[in-house]
């Protein structure tokens, strides 16, 4: 339930948040996205189930090619286009284990 309401949560106020200022904003957000990145990493080596530990390693993976966009890019624009593409991914794959789920609770009813 955390990860639902954390991560779209957390990427949509990271989002709102960044509006192109220099060296500071750059630096909140990278600090952000490594909070998020750390915890999917958890999440991966906490999961037992293997598709569980490739979806957090798949988000994991993203995060840091977010953080590496953001350190090595200037254009505002471009940062602007890889948060969105991180917040679809994740809720995309939340919302891939929610319909999973539901599926799986249909067929035991």
């Amino acid at each position: 339930m955390l990860k639902k309401i954390v991560f779209p949560q957390k990427i949509r106020k990271i989002r709102r948040e960044f509006n192109g200022k220099t060296q500071t904003i750059r630096g909140n957000l990278i600090a952000e996205l490594n909070e998020l990145y750390q915890w999917a990493t958890k999440r991966t080596k906490a999961v037992r189930n293997e598709k569980h530990k490739q979806k957090w390693s798949r988000i994991a993976a993203y995060i840091a090619k977010c953080i590496n966009v953001i350190m090595r890019d200037y254009d505002a624009n471009k940062i602007s286009e890889k948060l969105d593409e991180l917040r679809r991914l994740v809720e995309n794959e939340l919302l891939k284990d929610k319909t999973t789920r539901n599926r799986n609770t249909r067929k035991n009813d």
